[in-house]
């Protein structure tokens, strides 16, 4: 065998193995039910790379297809995606329609015959204002959801034609038009008719570095919440970085713990 092969080899297995080791230290503490990810720096990532557009948002989606793996392995039951808001709808019409493509090509995979579904008995939830979609993408997200529906296994929230404060307007008006009395909006109701409801949100990362929320669960962002910002793209997101990032909240949740 050629040594560079040998080498490659060789450090595939060493990755294997501390990726295993990490995975079991994260199950030996507790771990966040609720994580959501802001999943910014793919138009960066195809620009950093020379390659195109859509190009740089398919890199993304085989990241996140690892990212859910991995998280779903340590112990986390939902996880819920920012994958188009509605200010997106002023991008180009190009941008919008590879978007689009891109997100019925995802949700057409996600069957009950998808390797990552099957495992983790996944149910596929597509949140947000959903009427401004094409029919054919609502096609393929009634689809998803439907032959999902009965998985009783981990939970993906993906967030299209979403921003949190349509969502908290939606709830708002949700409520009023259910009890017919202001009196009757409280916090508790509220989150009952949000888009996304329960669990509560343990941790949101963003990557590309860049610091805000970019209007994404601005409701379920509560007091304990931790907020990760990360300086890379989306597509270099990898296992061991999240796996990182797992470990740092356990050890701030130990912390506080002793306090």
């Amino acid at each position: 065998m050629h040594i560079f092969q040998f080498l490659y080899k060789y450090l595939e297995h060493v990755f294997i193995y501390i990726n295993q080791f990490v995975l079991e230290t994260l199950a030996q503490g507790p771990i966040p039910q609720h994580v959501a990810f802001i999943m910014d720096g793919n138009r960066r990532y195809a620009k950093d790379n020379s390659i195109s557009i859509a190009a740089g948002y398919l890199a993304g989606a085989k990241a996140l297809v690892k990212i859910l793996d991995t998280c779903f392995d340590c112990g986390v039951n939902v996880i819920s995606l920012y994958t188009f808001s509605l200010q997106n709808f002023n991008r180009p019409k190009e941008q919008v329609d590879i978007l689009m493509r891109l997100l019925e090509g995802a949700l057409g995979e996600m069957d009950e015959n998808d390797p990552l579904v099957k495992k983790h008995n996944l149910r596929i939830r597509v949140l947000g204002r959903l009427e401004f979609l094409e029919d054919h993408v609502l096609r393929a997200i009634s689809k998803t959801m439907n032959a999902t529906k009965n998985n009783r296994g981990k939970v993906v929230n993906i967030c299209v034609a979403y921003t949190g404060r349509d969502e908290i307007a939606s709830a708002i008006r949700e409520t009023v038009a259910d009890s017919g009395f202001p009196g009757k909006i409280t916090a508790k109701s509220l989150t009952e008719n949000m888009f996304m409801g329960f669990p509560p949100l343990d941790l949101l990362i963003r990557t590309s570095g860049v610091y805000r929320l970019s209007d994404f669960m601005l409701w379920q962002c509560h007091q304990y919440t931790d907020i990760e910002v990360v300086g890379m793209n989306w597509p270099d997101f990898g296992r061991w970085d999240i796996g990182l990032i797992l470990l740092r909240w356990q050890s701030r949740k130990g912390a506080l713990a002793y306090m």
